[in-house]
Order: structure tokens, then sequence, then C-alpha cells
């Protein structure tokens, strides 16, 4: 069963958000992008038509002849050959003094061509701008916009201006258009933004409330990959979601409609080989990308093979295998390099469908435009017909887009699913309806039949645990199992929770008490544990102001963090973090038990870190620790031997329970299980080197 949710990137991004606020305003800027794009395409149309007529135009019929003078603002001005201008023959007329005028006879005065425009069956025009788009239009859309303009706007009733001018205000309307995508970009990167920080902060509370009973750490590191990783793919895939959706399908219906307007049978008809071209494309693509993914197993299977072959050196010569080996290896070869050509083969013939398919759409597209233009030039002039045909063209980038944010929410979903995954985790601490304070710990801790597991498929860290430490002692947790010891520690101020059993603190039962108290009396050290981003005071004070800083100095004093802190650059005004100082191991656990010495808990539990440290951090710790371990309750999980000479009992834990209780020399003569832990945590050589530096 998968664990994807399907719904889970509309739960990021619903649908509904598509009209509230940013994204609205982006649909909105879409749209207005869509109708400078219809002017870009008039305006292409008239420059190709421009190039096309040179402004030439020629009109046949009285009634032609009259409509073309209603588009212009003044009478035909004709720069006439002797043919441009033909009027009427007039009756046969009586003159005055009788006589009829006849051919031959006394001619009449010529009457202008202006004055008789009226009378004109044919009329051509040269330089003229954009008039023959003008009354192509006119005469097929009966819309009065372009004669109105062309009427206003001088520049476009001649050629060399018309151009320039055209050419101009395609240059501004691309402009706007590049300015209105830019707005629409921050816009989707506005909402994508606030979607991501949403998440982040989803994650972040979530990571409270788990993240302190992750005792492997790879919860923290799961949270931690969500948080940079999955997040970054959600903020991108709800980018180009909003950005591409409110883009994409406006411009593929603005350049069907506007191809739909020249002539909507001849776009039908091209339609049929464009759909059926990317139906097959489609097909195409998913057939190549599962042939390549099964290719691309099978070579990484025989080079596996052909690397094994590499360890088993010794065998082939102690054997004298040379010859079968070489042949084996031969054979593997082969199939690897069989498999090379056959993926090399797949891409090829893939790349060659692809071509193909797009030169018989290409060619189809163009034969239905030409013939139509050969047919019937009068309907679909050669301007017209090569726009259409760039529009059919333009069509494979919307539809790509739509096609690429398909594939683009699917890897947005599965990362969305993880998050929200990890989102409705229930954390297994809750503070109990009712619970009381609890006082600072005077008699005794103790640990009654706990069991505790990380999940159902590993082995129980604790089982039956029973333990009781008694207040002002110091005890060191061991174990060969590495997370029981943290286990047992974590339980403690209830950062996880037992599957069954209690932890009493002076016989009250830590479930039935405020987590705020319970973990101001029990605070955790981790040798571990990174420095905050800050301060070094802010790392001590952990944002409660009620510490001063004198107390702040007081505890890393006592903590012997003092010294090197007044060595920083800034003293404790010294930043720390990503960006700041870098403090050592030893530095950073020193520290941590700074922190928290300043809120003086009843029981202080150390996890001490792994790495080694210098001789003079031990020196300062074992100063420290013989002032710690005064008047208080320590647990300490050890990673120094010298530690577990100091505490006044060693537990040692096994298969889920405790097998001894005692002191370090006393286990180390009285259990067997307690000299191999320590013979396998601190080998005889360390062991040797400690004792010396220790005299």
């Amino acid at each position: 069963m998968s664990n994807r949710q399907p719904n889970a990137f509309h739960r990021a991004f619903p649908a509904r958000e598509f009209f509230r606020g940013s994204a609205r305003t982006v649909l909105f800027w879409s749209l207005v992008n869509g109708l400078l794009l219809i002017l870009l395409l008039v305006d292409l149309f008239l420059i190709i038509d421009l190039l096309d007529h040179r402004g030439r135009i020629t009109l046949h019929g009285e009634q032609n002849v009259k409509l073309l003078q209603e588009l212009r603002t003044a009478p035909v001005r004709l720069p006439v050959e002797h043919e441009q201008a033909k009027s009427v023959p007039e009756p046969e007329q009586v003159r005055a003094d009788g006589k009829s005028s006849v051919p031959g006879g006394e001619p009449e005065p010529k009457p202008s061509p202006i004055a008789e425009m009226p009378r004109l069956e044919m009329v051509s025009l040269t330089d003229s701008g954009i008039l023959p788009s003008v009354w192509w239009t006119y005469s097929k859309y009966q819309i009065g916009l372009l004669p109105r303009m062309y009427q206003r706007v001088p520049l476009l009733q001649e050629n060399q201006t018309a151009l320039f001018t055209l050419i101009c205000f395609a240059l501004v309307v691309a402009s706007i258009r590049v300015l209105i995508r830019w707005r629409s970009r921050q816009k989707s990167l506005t909402i994508s933004h606030h979607v991501s920080m949403s998440l982040r902060n989803m994650i972040h509370r979530q990571a409270l409330r788990l993240g302190p009973g992750d005792l492997s750490g790879k919860e923290t590191e799961q949270a931690f990959q969500l948080f940079i990783r999955d997040v970054g793919t959600v903020q991108q895939g709800v980018f180009q979601w909003v950005y591409g959706q409110s883009r994409h399908p406006i411009t593929l219906l603005i350049l069907l409609l506007f191809a739909m307007s020249i002539d909507w049978r001849l776009t039908l008809q091209c339609m049929i080989p464009l759909v059926a071209a990317w139906y097959f494309l489609l097909q195409h693509r998913k057939n190549y990308e599962q042939e390549q993914a099964k290719t691309l197993v099978a070579i990484e299977t025989e080079l596996s093979l052909l690397a094994e072959n590499l360890r088993s050196t010794r065998l082939v010569r102690g054997f004298g295998m040379e010859t079968a080996e070489h042949d084996q290896f031969q054979k593997h070869l082969q199939k690897y390099t069989e498999n090379i050509a056959t993926l090399k083969r797949v891409e090829g013939w893939g790349h060659r469908v692809a071509r193909g398919l797009a030169v018989f759409c290409s060619c189809m597209v163009l034969f239905l435009v030409g013939y139509k233009v050969l047919v019937s030039p009068d309907s679909l002039p050669l301007s017209a017909a090569v726009l259409m045909t760039g529009i059919f063209a333009f069509f494979y980038l919307p539809v790509n887009g739509l096609y690429q944010l398909i594939e683009i929410r699917d890897e947005a979903n599965i990362s969305a699913s993880s998050i929200y995954r990890y989102l409705n985790q229930i954390p297994s601490v809750g503070q109990a309806v009712g619970a009381k304070f609890l006082e600072p710990l005077s008699q005794a801790l103790q640990f009654e039949n706990v069991s505790f597991q990380l999940n159902s498929n590993s082995p129980p860290l604790l089982k039956g645990f029973d333990l009781k430490i008694p207040a002002g002692t110091s005890t060191a947790l061991v174990s060969l199992e590495k997370l029981a010891p943290r286990a047992v520690s974590y339980l403690i101020p209830r950062f996880i929770e037992p599957q069954s059993g209690r932890v009493l603190m002076d016989g009250e039962d830590t479930a039935w008490v405020t987590l705020e108290s319970l973990r101001a009396e029990a605070i955790y050290v981790s040798g571990n544990d990174p420095c905050l981003t800050g301060t070094v005071k802010e790392n001590i004070q952990c944002g409660d102001e009620r510490y001063s800083l004198q107390e702040v100095i007081a505890a890393s004093k006592e903590a012997h963090a003092h010294q090197f802190i007044q060595n920083l650059s800034q003293g404790y005004e010294t930043a720390l973090g990503q960006h700041g100082e870098e403090l050592t191991v030893g530095e950073c656990f020193r520290l941590g038990l700074a922190r928290a010495l300043l809120r003086k808990p009843a029981l202080l539990i150390i996890e001490e870190p792994e790495d080694i440290l210098d001789e003079d951090t031990k020196t300062l710790l074992e100063d420290a620790y013989s002032r710690i371990f005064q008047n208080r309750t320590v647990l300490v999980i050890p990673s120094r031997i010298t530690t577990l000479r100091r505490v006044n009992q060693v537990v040692l834990i096994h298969e889920g329970k405790v097998e001894a209780v005692d002191s370090q020399p006393n286990l180390l003569k009285k259990s067997a299980l307690y000299r191999h832990w320590e013979y396998t945590r601190f080998n005889q050589f360390r062991h040797t080197q400690e004792t010396s530096n220790e005299r």
C-alpha cells in the first residue's frame, strides 16, 4: 500500500486559494497579459501584411471605392498611373448651339480625378501604409476599430512611418508583458513563500513535540530533511503551479481564439494533426521512459557484476581461475556493452520518432494553410496565413508547460505527503489534565517495572526495569545496548513515555505532574548538543531574562566555562551558531553544564561527549564535577573511565533489566559482563593511557 496521499499537494495549497489574495492578483495580471498578447498578435499581423503588400491596394467597383473613401480621413489622392482612375462614359449630350458632342469634335474640359472620385470604378493606391490590412479586416469583420485608428494616426498612412510605428508599438507591448510577467512571478513567489513558511512553522512545532523523544536521532534528521528538502520541493511546486496555471491556459485559449477568428474552419482542420501528433508523442514518451528505466537497471546490474570481479582477485589467482574468470568477465562486459547500445538505440529511436511526428505535423499544417491561400487568397491573405502558422507552432509552449505542471505537481505531492505524515504523528508525551506542581527531589528516584521500545519491529530497550536511586547520590548508567541508558535518562524528564510501568520522584508519579516543574528539577545535559544561534549569554540564559549577567557568570565559573568565554572576541556577547564563533566539543559541553547549573536543578542528568577531549578539558571537568556532584542527585552516561570511578554506584543494564548495581571497582571484580563492557568501551591501551595521565 502506498504512503502517498493524493490530496497532499492540494492540502498545502487548496484550489480555492486561486481566487483569493495574491493568487487572484496573479490571475488578474495573467488576463491583462493575455489581452496584451492579442494586441501583439494584431501588431505582428499588420507588420507582416505591410511587408507583403507594401501599401499597395487595388479595388474594383463603385461601391468598394465609396467604402474606401469612408475609411480615409480625406479624399483619396491618386499618385496614379493612367489606368488607375477611369470615369464612367457620359451619354451623348446636346450642346447649346444644337450640335451634339461626338468623338472628334471639340473636347470637353476633363474633370479632375478627385472631383470624379465618387464615379470611379477602380482605384489603385501605393504607399498607403496599413490600408490593405485595414480594408481586409473591415471587410471581413465589419469592425471599425482599425479604420478609426488608421484615420487618427497619420503615421500609419505611409509605409515607412507605419513600419516604424508598428515595430515601436510591438516593443512597448512586449516590454509591458515582460514587466507583467515579472510581477506575476513575484506574486507567485510570495504565495509559495507563504506556503513554505506555514509548513516550516508546523514542522518546527511538531519537532518540538516529537524531537525530545528521539533516542537514535533518526527523527531529528527526518525533520531536518523535511524542513529543508521536502518543503523546498513543495515551495517550488506551488510557485510553478500558480504561475503556470494562471498563464498557460489563458495563453492557449487566446491563441486558439485568435486563430479561429482568422479562419475557424482552417483552425479546426489543423487541430486534428496537431492533437494526433501530441497524443502519439505523449504515448511515445511514456513508453520511452519505461524502456529507459529497464535498460538502466540492466546496465547497473551488469556493472555491479563487473565490479564484483575486482574483489575476487585473490581467489582467482590462488585457485588458478584466470581463464574462467576472464571468460566470465568478458561475458558480463559483452552484456554491458549490449545494454549500452540498447539504451542508445532507444534514445535514438525516440528522437527520430519525435522529429518525424513533428515534421509530419508541420507538413500537414503547412499544406492545409498553403492550400487555403492558393484556393482563396481573398479570404486568407499570405500575412494571415503566416501568422496562423506561427500560432500553431507556438501552441507547443503552453501545452508542454501544462504537461510539465502535472509532473511538478506529482513530485511536490510526494514531498507534501511525507510532510503531512510527519505532522500527523501524535506525540507520546502530554501533560495530564489536573497535573500538579513537582517539588525538588529529596528522597529517591524510582523506576517500577518500566518497559520501553522504539517501535514494534525493534527489540525492547527496557523490559521490566526496576531501579531505586537515593537522592543526593551519583549514578552511572552503562549497557552494551547504547540506547538503553539514554532511554532511562529520557524517561525522567518525560522526553519519552514508558509503554508500561511508572517513574516516581519522592513517590510521585511523574506522569501526573506538570512538565514545566518536572523539567525545571530534572535537567538533561548532552555533550552532543550544539550551541544555539545567539550570544554566549543568550545560550546560557535560553531566553529567560530573569537571570542576570552576574548569575550567568557564576554558573559559568562553576562549570569552568568562564575562562574560555572571556577569551572570545566579545566575551559573553560573542555570537555563536552558524554565522558566529565555533566552539570545541569540550567548550560546548561546559557551556551546556553552565546552562543547567544556572537553574540549580535538584536532579542533573549528564551524557558525556563521545569525542575524545583534550587534557586541559579533562582536568577542568574533573574539578567542575567535584562541585557539581555535591548536594545533588546526578545521573551520568559516561564516556570516560574517570567518571565511572567518581560516581557512588554504577548500574549495569542488560536485556532491558538491571543486571548489577555496585561501585566500579566491585563490578570490575564481580561481573564478567561489566568487564566485557568496560573492555569494549575502554580498550586496554586507552585504559592504560588514562591511568598514566591521572597519575
